[in-house]
């Protein structure tokens, strides 16, 4: 790292520790000092929808950003916003797309990486089944991968698979040796057991997405634990043409709030196991009630349509 980046991450760890003493007061002051260090790296949308994140209080944005503060331990909360923001460049995303789009030497803002290949549930439309079967990746082989990335830029890592933290050791491993990296990983609520919350508040940089439709009662169980230990947490859901009138509803989106995730994963392939999928006009007005409650609702979602961001006026990102 040379001087003016360590200089400017030590800009970066002092900002956050300035914002962590009063959220309220400070956030709108932040916005400052992200003019000064990044505002000519910004394009006008995300200049806006940084200013009115950090200066709003009605913001949706905002409130989100108010609540880690509030629902997360600062260590973790400190630990993710520095290796999105320092090691990840999260500033610098905008400027590196226009300079250099993905597949030109540039990174991807983030990868998934599936650790438990070969996998038997043959889920429509899955990569498994279009590209074959893959080799089962030990912790050399993604621990190599995750370097190799590391090197071009990226540190967001997305486990996924029926079951990823079934190799807890693993990937708690990973995430030791990979500090300055922050990983996610989709899994079913019983794999939220008193071990892996100390391990998650221990390494500080993994966060679980719950895969609620699996086991509803469960998931109310697994998300009220991390909730009440501070830890980060999403949800995924899995979108059938059964559900998909009852998913992304407004009453949806509450109950996911309530519970005290951060973000929400729409799988529309569906992503595991075999239901049918919804129809081309589910998607379609799933993914238009996405759209709106991204501008109103403090709750970060995805899906898998190439539209747009949770900012609407900036580009997202495609598949990888």
């Amino acid at each position: 790292m040379s001087i003016p980046v360590r200089l400017r991450a030590f800009g970066i760890a002092r900002a956050l520790d300035y914002l962590e003493r009063d959220p309220d007061a400070n956030l709108p002051r932040l916005m400052e000092w992200v003019d000064k260090f990044a505002g000519e790296k910004l394009s006008p949308p995300y200049q806006d929808l940084l200013h009115r994140a950090m200066t709003d209080p009605d913001n949706n944005w905002n409130q989100l950003l108010r609540s880690m503060y509030t629902d997360v331990d600062s260590r973790v909360l400190k630990k993710i916003f520095e290796n999105f923001i320092i090691h990840g460049g999260l500033l610098d995303w905008p400027r590196q797309n226009r300079e250099k789009p993905f597949g030109q030497g540039n990174a991807p803002w983030a990868v998934i990486i599936d650790p438990s290949f070969p996998c038997a549930m043959d889920c429509a439309g899955c990569g498994a089944s279009i590209f074959g079967v893959r080799p089962s990746m030990e912790f050399d082989s993604l621990d190599e991968e995750i370097d190799s990335r590391k090197a071009k830029g990226c540190h967001l890592f997305i486990f996924s698979g029926g079951n990823p933290l079934a190799r807890e050791e693993e990937i708690i491993a990973l995430c030791n040796k990979h500090t300055d990296c922050v990983f996610a990983a989709f899994t079913p609520p019983a794999s939220i057991t008193q071990t892996l919350r100390a391990d998650l508040l221990r390494v500080a940089n993994l966060f679980p997405a719950i895969q609620v439709d699996l086991d509803p009662e469960g998931a109310v169980r697994a998300t009220e634990q991390l909730k009440r230990d501070k830890l980060p947490f999403g949800v995924a859901c899995r979108c059938t043409a059964e559900n998909a009138e009852r998913v992304a509803t407004e009453e949806y989106y509450d109950r996911v709030i309530e519970s005290g995730a951060k973000f929400c994963w729409f799988f529309t392939c569906p992503a595991y196991g075999a239901p049918p999928s919804p129809t081309a006009e589910q998607l379609l007005d799933l993914h238009r009630r996405v759209r709106e409650f991204r501008k109103t609702k403090p709750l970060l979602t995805l899906d898998f349509w190439d539209g747009p961001s949770p900012s609407v006026a900036a580009p997202q990102g495609g598949s990888i």
